[in-house]
């Protein structure tokens, strides 16, 4: 209870920083967090290829503007608020890589969720999801080593 109350108030505290400090980037990890919170419901309510849909959206070609934010700051937004692992705010690569999808989707930069498995030592399957631009994986630390086994869209 005591590690949860404080948890709150280092977050409260550092969401009312950011908001006085950088106006913009708590704008959009705000609206991040409402999509995170999106994908969440309705990965629980219908099948994971329709959450996935409902939050890429359809952008029919139009782009949005998104200020000065590129791919590289997009991801560092998302991955700033999953780090929180508070609640729906976990380090989960599947939600990274559904919010990222839409964000760099509607800069006009048209990307691939992947998600892959591989075995593991000790007889275990690991699995991740990732983006790909061109066919290439963008934003990882690593290139994925994985076998494919869905892809959206």
């Amino acid at each position: 209870m005591v590690r949860s109350i404080t948890k709150t108030a280092r977050i409260l505290s550092g969401t009312t920083r950011k908001l006085v400090t950088r106006p913009g980037e708590a704008w959009l990890l705000l609206r991040m967090a409402w999509w995170v919170a999106v994908l969440c419901v309705t990965a629980r309510l219908y099948s994971l290829p329709r959450a996935l849909q409902i939050v890429a959206g359809n952008n029919n070609g139009k782009h949005f503007a998104q200020g000065s934010t590129n791919e590289k700051e997009l991801a560092r937004a998302i991955d700033l608020l999953l780090s929180v692992d508070f609640l729906i705010f976990t380090p989960i690569c599947w939600k990274r890589a559904a919010v990222l999808h839409r964000y760099l989707s509607h800069s006009g930069i048209p990307t691939r969720i992947i998600f892959g498995v591989r075995n593991e030592t000790g007889g275990k399957v690991a699995g991740h999801a990732w983006l790909e631009h061109d066919g290439q994986p963008i934003l990882e630390s690593a290139p994925p080593e994985y076998v494919i086994t869905y892809s959206f869209p």
